[in-house]
């Protein structure tokens, strides 16, 4: 079988990997060049080469990788904020949300957690994200673009607090400081079965979030943390890194029942 590689072209994000302390995501465009203290690259270069390949820069080489939602977290502006890989994707396995479905989240802040999102749901589903800061959505809209995924995503200006405008959505995320005050209006949101995210960064948060998840129709409810630690790789000297992350935050998730209708 043979594979079909369709070349960068101008409007495409690329990975711009050098070493692990040099990564730079960029949207190629005719004209520009990425300065770094290892050399630079002029755009121009990149038209016409594959994802994969190997550049020549000055001092060494570059490669040029296609972004994955890893380099999303390692190079885009972060102005707030944001909620770690480790986290983002066990959001999406434990909201149980596959390519084409309509996610509803809030608050939007960087947009992290909406691009990964945009990105798992395809370009047949869609992601509403729901914010009251105007500045930070802009700043987000601008990182979904570096991607070409801003078609995937709506964006609101909106207190979530005051309802969800969307109905029998698949999953419903939240990441502010009081979710406990959203959870009637994500059980009216979700379709059923539906699933409730969210991620706090106190216990104090969990257990009020907790007790109205409860009261408000969501069974299989969980609180959970998670630890990841990387290792350095060194021949007889494999251990761990000295710094890692650690704890970011607490997840709870439950999904929605249709009360009343027990035989």
């Amino acid at each position: 079988m043979r594979f079909i590689h369709v070349p960068i072209q101008e409007g495409d994000p690329v990975t711009i990997w050098i070493d692990n302390k040099r990564a730079f995501l960029i949207k190629v465009k005719k004209g520009k060049r990425l300065d770094t203290d290892k050399g630079y690259i002029l755009h121009d270069q990149l038209i016409g080469k594959e994802y994969g390949e190997i550049i020549k820069i000055s001092k060494g080489e570059a490669y040029l990788l296609k972004p994955t939602p890893m380099d999303i977290y390692t190079t885009l502006p972060r102005p707030s904020q944001v909620i770690y890989p480790k986290d983002a994707s066990y959001i999406i396995y434990a909201s149980g949300i596959q390519p084409g479905d309509t996610v509803v989240e809030a608050g939007t802040g960087s947009g992290f957690l909406t691009i990964t999102l945009a990105y798992f749901l395809g370009p047949n589903g869609k992601v509403i994200s729901y914010d009251v800061r105007e500045d930070m959505q802009n700043k987000a809209k601008q990182n979904a673009l570096m991607l070409n995924l801003l078609d995937r995503i709506e964006f609101k200006i909106k207190d979530i607090r005051q309802g969800i405008d969307e109905k029998e959505v698949s999953a419903v995320i939240l990441d502010m400081p009081d979710p406990w005050n959203v959870v009637s209006k994500a059980y009216e949101a979700l379709k059923p079965s539906g699933s409730l995210i969210v991620f706090v960064p106190t216990v104090n948060q969990i257990e009020k979030t907790v007790l109205q998840m409860r009261n408000e129709g969501f069974i299989d409810i969980h609180a959970e943390e998670l630890i990841l630690r990387e290792y350095q790789v060194k021949e007889n000297a494999v251990r761990p890194k000295n710094i890692g992350v650690m704890h970011t935050g607490y997840l709870i998730r439950g999904r929605k029942y249709i009360k009343g209708t027990s035989l």
